[in-house]
Protein backbone atom coordinates (compact mmCIF):
# COMPACT_ATOMS: atom_id res chain seq x y z
CA UNK A 1 0.00 0.00 0.00
CA UNK A 2 1.51 3.35 -1.16
CA UNK A 3 2.16 5.86 1.81
CA UNK A 4 1.46 9.16 -0.59
CA UNK A 5 -1.87 7.30 -1.40
CA UNK A 6 -2.39 7.34 2.87
CA UNK A 7 -0.81 10.55 3.09
CA UNK A 8 -3.54 11.82 0.67
CA UNK A 9 -6.69 10.33 2.32
CA UNK A 10 -5.45 11.45 5.59
CA UNK A 11 -5.19 14.91 4.92
CA UNK A 12 -8.16 15.19 3.40
CA UNK A 13 -10.21 13.85 6.12
CA UNK A 14 -8.27 15.07 8.38
CA UNK A 15 -8.61 19.10 6.92
CA UNK A 16 -12.67 18.18 7.06
CA UNK A 17 -12.75 17.24 10.39
CA UNK A 18 -10.03 19.78 11.92
CA UNK A 19 -11.84 22.27 10.08
CA UNK A 20 -15.45 21.56 11.33
CA UNK A 21 -14.24 20.64 14.94
CA UNK A 22 -12.65 24.16 15.43
CA UNK A 23 -15.47 25.78 14.33
CA UNK A 24 -18.32 23.90 16.11
CA UNK A 25 -16.13 23.54 19.29
CA UNK A 26 -16.36 27.33 19.36
CA UNK A 27 -19.73 27.77 18.85
CA UNK A 28 -19.94 25.29 21.75
CA UNK A 29 -18.01 27.47 23.37
CA UNK A 30 -19.89 30.18 22.53
CA UNK A 31 -23.39 28.71 23.74
CA UNK A 32 -21.77 27.55 26.99
CA UNK A 33 -20.41 31.30 27.21
CA UNK A 34 -24.41 32.52 27.08
CA UNK A 35 -25.81 29.98 28.75
CA UNK A 36 -23.70 30.72 31.70
CA UNK A 37 -23.74 34.66 31.28
CA UNK A 38 -27.20 34.70 31.11
CA UNK A 39 -28.34 31.67 33.92
CA UNK A 40 -25.47 31.78 36.57
CA UNK A 41 -22.87 29.07 37.27
CA UNK A 42 -25.30 27.16 39.37
CA UNK A 43 -27.88 26.40 37.25
CA UNK A 44 -25.17 25.87 34.18
CA UNK A 45 -23.55 23.28 36.70
CA UNK A 46 -26.84 21.58 37.57
CA UNK A 47 -27.06 20.64 33.36
CA UNK A 48 -23.58 20.18 32.88
CA UNK A 49 -24.05 17.29 35.78
CA UNK A 50 -27.26 15.64 34.21
CA UNK A 51 -24.93 15.63 30.85
CA UNK A 52 -21.94 14.33 33.08
CA UNK A 53 -24.22 11.37 34.26
CA UNK A 54 -25.91 10.43 31.00
CA UNK A 55 -22.67 10.00 29.81
CA UNK A 56 -21.10 8.02 32.69
CA UNK A 57 -23.70 5.51 31.72
CA UNK A 58 -23.14 5.83 28.10
CA UNK A 59 -19.44 4.89 28.87
CA UNK A 60 -19.46 2.18 31.32
CA UNK A 61 -21.39 0.14 28.93
CA UNK A 62 -20.28 0.85 25.76
CA UNK A 63 -18.47 -1.49 23.44
CA UNK A 64 -16.39 0.87 21.06
CA UNK A 65 -18.03 -1.38 18.59
CA UNK A 66 -16.77 1.10 16.08
CA UNK A 67 -13.32 0.69 16.92
CA UNK A 68 -14.12 -3.65 16.15
CA UNK A 69 -16.07 -2.65 12.79
CA UNK A 70 -12.59 -1.40 11.73
CA UNK A 71 -10.44 -4.20 13.07
CA UNK A 72 -12.38 -7.24 11.88
CA UNK A 73 -14.43 -4.87 9.13
CA UNK A 74 -11.36 -4.19 7.41
CA UNK A 75 -9.97 -7.53 6.86
CA UNK A 76 -13.40 -8.91 5.71
CA UNK A 77 -12.88 -5.98 2.92
CA UNK A 78 -9.47 -7.00 2.10
CA UNK A 79 -10.72 -10.66 1.32
CA UNK A 80 -13.75 -9.55 -0.39
CA UNK A 81 -16.18 -11.08 2.48
CA UNK A 82 -19.33 -9.80 1.76
CA UNK A 83 -21.66 -11.67 3.66
CA UNK A 84 -19.00 -11.59 6.88
CA UNK A 85 -18.93 -8.02 6.52
CA UNK A 86 -22.30 -7.90 6.60
CA UNK A 87 -22.64 -10.71 9.74
CA UNK A 88 -20.26 -8.41 11.45
CA UNK A 89 -22.33 -5.56 10.93
CA UNK A 90 -25.48 -7.35 12.14
CA UNK A 91 -23.72 -8.70 14.98
CA UNK A 92 -21.91 -5.57 16.50
CA UNK A 93 -25.09 -3.50 15.99
CA UNK A 94 -27.42 -5.57 18.42
CA UNK A 95 -24.62 -5.35 20.91
CA UNK A 96 -24.75 -1.68 20.49
CA UNK A 97 -28.26 -1.61 21.42
CA UNK A 98 -28.22 -3.72 24.46
CA UNK A 99 -26.19 -2.12 25.31
CA UNK A 100 -27.88 1.37 25.07
CA UNK A 101 -30.69 -0.35 26.65
CA UNK A 102 -29.03 -1.97 29.62
CA UNK A 103 -27.12 1.89 30.13
CA UNK A 104 -30.51 3.17 29.81
CA UNK A 105 -32.27 1.41 32.26
CA UNK A 106 -29.56 1.55 34.60
CA UNK A 107 -29.30 5.55 34.67
CA UNK A 108 -33.27 5.68 35.06
CA UNK A 109 -33.44 3.14 38.26
CA UNK A 110 -30.39 5.11 40.05
CA UNK A 111 -31.53 8.83 39.10
CA UNK A 112 -33.34 9.05 42.92
CA UNK A 113 -29.94 8.54 44.08
CA UNK A 114 -28.51 11.42 41.89
CA UNK A 115 -30.94 13.75 42.67
CA UNK A 116 -30.40 13.62 46.29
CA UNK A 117 -26.71 13.57 45.88
CA UNK A 118 -26.52 16.84 43.16
CA UNK A 119 -29.50 18.52 45.08
CA UNK A 120 -31.18 18.88 41.84
CA UNK A 121 -34.52 21.19 41.52
CA UNK A 122 -37.66 18.81 40.78
CA UNK A 123 -38.08 20.22 37.34
CA UNK A 124 -34.57 18.71 36.00
CA UNK A 125 -35.37 15.97 38.09
CA UNK A 126 -38.42 15.20 36.64
CA UNK A 127 -36.76 15.54 32.71
CA UNK A 128 -33.67 13.36 33.83
CA UNK A 129 -35.89 9.91 33.27
CA UNK A 130 -36.12 11.35 29.51
CA UNK A 131 -32.94 12.92 29.21
CA UNK A 132 -31.14 10.01 29.58
CA UNK A 133 -32.37 8.33 26.51
CA UNK A 134 -29.51 10.66 24.88
CA UNK A 135 -27.45 7.71 25.49
CA UNK A 136 -28.66 6.32 21.83
CA UNK A 137 -27.58 8.66 20.51
CA UNK A 138 -24.38 9.79 21.86
CA UNK A 139 -22.31 6.66 21.73
CA UNK A 140 -20.12 6.28 18.72
CA UNK A 141 -21.64 2.88 17.72
CA UNK A 142 -20.95 0.30 14.92
CA UNK A 143 -22.48 2.49 12.26
CA UNK A 144 -19.97 4.85 12.16
CA UNK A 145 -16.77 2.14 12.38
CA UNK A 146 -18.79 1.32 8.70
CA UNK A 147 -18.99 5.26 7.46
CA UNK A 148 -15.09 5.38 8.21
CA UNK A 149 -14.57 2.26 6.38
CA UNK A 150 -16.62 3.31 3.54
CA UNK A 151 -14.35 7.09 3.53
CA UNK A 152 -17.73 8.82 4.63
CA UNK A 153 -15.86 10.49 7.20
CA UNK A 154 -18.25 13.58 6.73
CA UNK A 155 -21.06 12.12 7.76
CA UNK A 156 -19.89 11.42 11.48
CA UNK A 157 -18.09 14.86 11.06
CA UNK A 158 -21.91 15.98 11.04
CA UNK A 159 -23.01 14.72 14.31
CA UNK A 160 -20.73 17.30 16.45
CA UNK A 161 -21.47 19.99 13.78
CA UNK A 162 -25.29 19.51 13.63
CA UNK A 163 -25.43 19.24 17.95
CA UNK A 164 -23.44 22.32 17.82
CA UNK A 165 -25.70 24.76 15.77
CA UNK A 166 -29.26 22.94 16.88
CA UNK A 167 -27.94 23.54 20.64
CA UNK A 168 -26.34 27.23 19.79
CA UNK A 169 -29.69 28.44 18.03
CA UNK A 170 -32.01 26.95 20.43
CA UNK A 171 -30.56 28.54 23.17
CA UNK A 172 -29.71 31.60 21.35
CA UNK A 173 -33.86 31.79 21.06
CA UNK A 174 -34.42 30.92 24.71
CA UNK A 175 -31.97 33.51 26.03
CA UNK A 176 -33.97 36.20 23.41
CA UNK A 177 -37.19 35.28 24.78
CA UNK A 178 -35.81 35.24 28.37
CA UNK A 179 -37.32 31.75 29.02
CA UNK A 180 -36.38 29.29 31.76
CA UNK A 181 -33.93 27.52 32.44
CA UNK A 182 -35.32 23.90 32.18
CA UNK A 183 -36.01 24.72 28.64
CA UNK A 184 -32.00 24.73 27.72
CA UNK A 185 -32.22 21.37 29.23
CA UNK A 186 -34.78 20.70 26.61
CA UNK A 187 -32.51 22.16 24.04
CA UNK A 188 -29.86 20.25 25.06
CA UNK A 189 -31.61 16.93 24.88
CA UNK A 190 -32.59 17.29 21.47
CA UNK A 191 -29.25 18.80 20.59
CA UNK A 192 -28.28 15.31 21.12
CA UNK A 193 -30.85 13.88 19.40
CA UNK A 194 -30.32 15.60 15.97
CA UNK A 195 -26.71 15.34 16.06
CA UNK A 196 -27.44 11.40 16.94
CA UNK A 197 -29.68 11.17 14.08
CA UNK A 198 -27.46 12.27 11.18
CA UNK A 199 -24.78 9.11 11.01
CA UNK A 200 -27.43 6.98 11.52
CA UNK A 201 -29.42 7.97 8.58
CA UNK A 202 -25.90 8.25 6.19
CA UNK A 203 -25.25 4.59 7.52
CA UNK A 204 -28.84 3.37 6.27
CA UNK A 205 -28.40 5.44 3.04
CA UNK A 206 -25.10 3.76 2.39
CA UNK A 207 -25.72 0.35 3.31
CA UNK A 208 -28.80 0.05 0.99
CA UNK A 209 -27.02 2.02 -1.65
CA UNK A 210 -24.15 -0.86 -1.83
CA UNK A 211 -27.11 -3.54 -1.48
CA UNK A 212 -24.64 -4.21 2.12
CA UNK A 213 -27.23 -4.11 4.27
CA UNK A 214 -26.41 -5.90 8.37
CA UNK A 215 -27.64 -9.41 8.83
CA UNK A 216 -28.72 -9.94 12.35
CA UNK A 217 -28.25 -12.86 14.36
CA UNK A 218 -28.72 -14.32 17.91
CA UNK A 219 -26.15 -17.31 16.96
CA UNK A 220 -23.33 -14.80 19.21
CA UNK A 221 -21.39 -18.31 19.64
CA UNK A 222 -21.28 -18.95 15.87
CA UNK A 223 -20.21 -15.57 15.55
CA UNK A 224 -17.27 -15.65 18.17
CA UNK A 225 -15.87 -18.40 16.11
CA UNK A 226 -16.25 -16.62 12.71
CA UNK A 227 -14.29 -13.53 14.52
CA UNK A 228 -11.71 -15.15 16.77
CA UNK A 229 -10.97 -12.99 19.77
CA UNK A 230 -14.20 -10.66 18.48
CA UNK A 231 -15.52 -10.92 22.66
CA UNK A 232 -12.04 -9.96 23.95
CA UNK A 233 -11.41 -7.41 21.86
CA UNK A 234 -15.11 -6.28 22.92
CA UNK A 235 -14.83 -6.19 26.28
CA UNK A 236 -10.88 -4.70 26.72
CA UNK A 237 -12.17 -1.89 24.73
CA UNK A 238 -15.24 -1.44 26.61
CA UNK A 239 -13.02 -0.92 29.83
CA UNK A 240 -10.56 1.16 28.18
CA UNK A 241 -13.58 4.03 28.74
CA UNK A 242 -12.95 3.72 31.96
CA UNK A 243 -9.68 6.18 32.26
CA UNK A 244 -12.50 8.80 30.12
CA UNK A 245 -15.28 8.09 32.56
CA UNK A 246 -12.97 9.30 35.13
CA UNK A 247 -10.83 11.68 34.12
CA UNK A 248 -13.81 13.66 32.45
CA UNK A 249 -17.36 12.53 33.97
CA UNK A 250 -15.94 11.14 37.11
CA UNK A 251 -14.22 14.65 38.16
CA UNK A 252 -17.23 16.83 37.13
CA UNK A 253 -19.63 14.89 39.00
CA UNK A 254 -17.43 13.94 42.27
CA UNK A 255 -17.24 17.95 42.70
CA UNK A 256 -20.52 18.84 41.74
CA UNK A 257 -21.45 16.26 44.69
CA UNK A 258 -19.16 17.30 47.21
CA UNK A 259 -18.47 21.06 46.49
CA UNK A 260 -21.46 21.97 44.81
CA UNK A 261 -22.61 22.56 41.15
CA UNK A 262 -21.01 26.55 40.84
CA UNK A 263 -17.45 24.73 40.96
CA UNK A 264 -18.57 21.82 38.89
CA UNK A 265 -19.44 24.00 36.20
CA UNK A 266 -15.80 25.41 36.62
CA UNK A 267 -14.12 22.57 36.24
CA UNK A 268 -16.15 21.38 33.57
CA UNK A 269 -15.88 25.01 31.76
CA UNK A 270 -12.29 24.60 31.87
CA UNK A 271 -12.12 21.41 30.75
CA UNK A 272 -13.88 21.64 27.97
CA UNK A 273 -12.45 25.13 26.84
CA UNK A 274 -9.29 23.16 26.61
CA UNK A 275 -11.07 19.99 24.94
CA UNK A 276 -12.25 22.58 22.23
CA UNK A 277 -8.81 23.41 21.47
CA UNK A 278 -7.10 19.53 21.50
CA UNK A 279 -10.14 17.57 20.47
CA UNK A 280 -10.19 18.15 17.00
CA UNK A 281 -6.28 16.78 17.16
CA UNK A 282 -7.21 13.98 18.95
CA UNK A 283 -9.67 13.35 16.66
CA UNK A 284 -7.79 12.74 14.07
CA UNK A 285 -7.18 8.70 15.59
CA UNK A 286 -10.16 7.67 14.13
CA UNK A 287 -9.17 8.72 10.53
CA UNK A 288 -6.12 7.06 10.71
CA UNK A 289 -7.50 3.68 12.44
CA UNK A 290 -8.56 2.66 8.54
CA UNK A 291 -5.42 2.85 7.57
CA UNK A 292 -3.63 1.12 10.00
CA UNK A 293 -6.13 -1.69 9.77
CA UNK A 294 -5.44 -2.10 6.48
CA UNK A 295 -1.38 -2.10 7.09
CA UNK A 296 -2.38 -4.35 9.69
CA UNK A 297 -3.89 -6.93 7.06
CA UNK A 298 -1.19 -6.74 5.03
CA UNK A 299 2.07 -7.08 8.03
CA UNK A 300 3.20 -3.90 6.48
CA UNK A 301 4.25 -2.83 9.91
CA UNK A 302 7.30 -0.58 8.87
CA UNK A 303 4.95 1.73 7.31
CA UNK A 304 2.46 2.09 10.41
CA UNK A 305 6.41 2.72 12.11
CA UNK A 306 7.07 5.56 9.69
CA UNK A 307 3.38 7.44 10.09
CA UNK A 308 3.54 6.92 13.88
CA UNK A 309 6.64 8.81 13.98
CA UNK A 310 5.92 11.10 11.33
CA UNK A 311 2.82 12.31 13.38
CA UNK A 312 4.88 12.40 16.59
CA UNK A 313 7.36 14.82 15.15
CA UNK A 314 4.61 16.99 13.44
CA UNK A 315 2.17 17.41 16.67
CA UNK A 316 4.98 18.09 18.57
CA UNK A 317 5.58 21.00 16.74
CA UNK A 318 2.15 22.24 16.30
CA UNK A 319 1.03 21.50 20.28
CA UNK A 320 4.10 23.88 21.39
CA UNK A 321 3.36 26.82 19.30
CA UNK A 322 -0.63 26.92 20.07
CA UNK A 323 0.70 26.34 24.03
CA UNK A 324 2.94 29.44 23.54
CA UNK A 325 0.30 31.67 21.77
CA UNK A 326 -2.89 30.27 24.41
CA UNK A 327 -0.82 30.71 27.54
CA UNK A 328 0.13 34.31 26.58
CA UNK A 329 -3.76 35.60 25.27
CA UNK A 330 -5.50 33.21 28.11
CA UNK A 331 -6.02 35.97 31.05
CA UNK A 332 -8.07 38.11 28.59
CA UNK A 333 -9.41 35.53 26.64
CA UNK A 334 -11.33 33.65 29.57
CA UNK A 335 -12.25 36.85 31.30
CA UNK A 336 -14.07 37.82 28.50
CA UNK A 337 -16.04 34.87 27.77
CA UNK A 338 -16.51 33.53 31.01
CA UNK A 339 -16.32 36.67 33.79
CA UNK A 340 -14.61 37.37 36.70
CA UNK A 341 -15.82 34.53 38.44
CA UNK A 342 -14.59 31.90 36.51
CA UNK A 343 -11.36 34.14 35.39
CA UNK A 344 -10.09 33.51 39.30
CA UNK A 345 -9.42 29.69 38.51
CA UNK A 346 -7.15 31.02 35.75
CA UNK A 347 -4.59 27.92 36.72
CA UNK A 348 -6.95 25.54 36.50
CA UNK A 349 -7.37 26.52 32.48
CA UNK A 350 -3.36 26.79 31.98
CA UNK A 351 -3.00 23.07 33.36
CA UNK A 352 -5.76 21.35 31.67
CA UNK A 353 -4.09 23.11 28.50
CA UNK A 354 -0.87 21.71 29.14
CA UNK A 355 -2.36 18.04 29.91
CA UNK A 356 -4.52 18.55 26.64
CA UNK A 357 -1.56 19.23 24.34
CA UNK A 358 1.03 16.59 25.94
CA UNK A 359 -2.28 14.62 25.16
CA UNK A 360 -2.49 15.18 21.57
CA UNK A 361 0.98 14.14 20.86
CA UNK A 362 0.29 10.47 20.51
CA UNK A 363 -3.18 10.72 19.10
CA UNK A 364 -2.01 7.60 16.64
CA UNK A 365 -1.24 5.76 19.17
CA UNK A 366 -4.42 3.71 20.27
CA UNK A 367 -5.19 3.17 16.54
CA UNK A 368 -1.95 1.84 16.59
CA UNK A 369 -2.47 -0.66 19.52
CA UNK A 370 -5.85 -1.76 18.49
CA UNK A 371 -4.77 -2.64 14.89
CA UNK A 372 -1.96 -4.77 15.98
CA UNK A 373 -4.32 -6.74 18.37
CA UNK A 374 -2.54 -5.10 21.76
CA UNK A 375 -6.11 -3.93 23.34
CA UNK A 376 -5.37 -5.47 26.56
CA UNK A 377 -2.11 -3.48 26.71
CA UNK A 378 -3.75 -0.20 25.97
CA UNK A 379 -5.81 -1.14 28.47
CA UNK A 380 -3.51 -1.48 31.29
CA UNK A 381 -1.99 1.59 30.19
CA UNK A 382 -4.78 3.20 30.70
CA UNK A 383 -5.73 2.11 33.88
CA UNK A 384 -1.84 2.93 35.15
CA UNK A 385 -2.27 6.90 33.92
CA UNK A 386 -5.73 6.77 35.58
CA UNK A 387 -4.53 6.39 38.97
CA UNK A 388 -1.94 8.84 38.31
CA UNK A 389 -4.69 10.93 37.30
CA UNK A 390 -6.62 10.55 40.59
CA UNK A 391 -3.50 11.04 42.85
CA UNK A 392 -2.24 13.69 41.63
CA UNK A 393 -5.66 15.42 41.17
CA UNK A 394 -6.60 14.38 44.86
CA UNK A 395 -3.09 16.06 46.10
CA UNK A 396 -3.54 19.08 43.99
CA UNK A 397 -6.99 20.08 45.37
CA UNK A 398 -5.74 19.05 48.77
CA UNK A 399 -2.87 21.42 47.69
CA UNK A 400 -4.55 24.44 45.61
CA UNK A 401 -7.72 23.81 45.76
CA UNK A 402 -10.02 23.57 42.47
CA UNK A 403 -6.78 25.02 40.43
CA UNK A 404 -4.35 22.13 41.95
CA UNK A 405 -6.90 19.48 39.97
CA UNK A 406 -5.59 20.15 36.59
CA UNK A 407 -2.70 18.16 37.56
CA UNK A 408 -4.50 15.19 37.55
CA UNK A 409 -4.76 15.67 34.02
CA UNK A 410 -1.26 16.71 33.41
CA UNK A 411 -0.11 13.35 35.42
CA UNK A 412 -2.77 11.68 33.12
CA UNK A 413 -1.27 12.38 30.21
CA UNK A 414 2.53 11.76 30.76
CA UNK A 415 2.57 8.89 31.96
CA UNK A 416 -0.07 7.09 29.25
CA UNK A 417 2.13 9.47 26.47
CA UNK A 418 5.35 8.17 27.90
CA UNK A 419 4.90 4.57 28.24
CA UNK A 420 2.20 4.13 25.31
CA UNK A 421 5.16 5.32 23.14
CA UNK A 422 8.74 3.15 24.47
CA UNK A 423 6.20 0.15 25.01
CA UNK A 424 4.21 0.62 21.21
CA UNK A 425 7.53 1.40 19.43
CA UNK A 426 9.29 -1.52 20.90
CA UNK A 427 6.25 -3.28 19.88
CA UNK A 428 6.33 -2.53 16.36
CA UNK A 429 10.33 -3.15 15.95
CA UNK A 430 9.59 -6.88 17.30
CA UNK A 431 6.59 -7.19 14.50
CA UNK A 432 8.91 -5.49 11.82
CA UNK A 433 11.35 -7.89 12.72
CA UNK A 434 9.26 -10.66 12.76
CA UNK A 435 7.62 -9.81 8.87
CA UNK A 436 11.08 -9.03 7.62
CA UNK A 437 13.07 -12.05 8.58
CA UNK A 438 15.53 -9.07 9.99
CA UNK A 439 18.21 -10.13 12.37
CA UNK A 440 20.20 -6.99 12.81
CA UNK A 441 18.90 -3.50 13.84
CA UNK A 442 15.69 -1.78 12.72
Amino acid sequence: MDLTEIYRRFYRNAGLLLGSRIVFGLLNLATMTLALRHYGLADLGMLLLLQSYTRLFAEVVKFNSWQAMLRYGSLLEEAGEEQGFRRLMGFLITVDLLAASLATACAILLIPYAESWFDWPENLAGFAPYFVFAIFFITQGAHTGVLRLFDRVGAVVMQHSLNSVVRFTLVGLLILFEADFFYVVLAWFFAFVAGGLWPICAFLREVIRRGATPQFTWAWIRVAREFEGIWRFLFLTNLSSFPTLVVQNGATMMLGGTVGAAAAAIYEVARQFSSAISRPMRMLGPIIFPEFARLTAKGEWAKIRAIFKRQIALTFLLAAALTVVLMAILPILVDQLFGEEVAGNLWLFRLLIIGAMIGLLGFAIQPAFLSANKAGTMLLLQMLATAVFIAAAFAGYKAWGLDGTGFGLIGYALTFQTCSMLIGLHLLKKRIRRATGATGEI
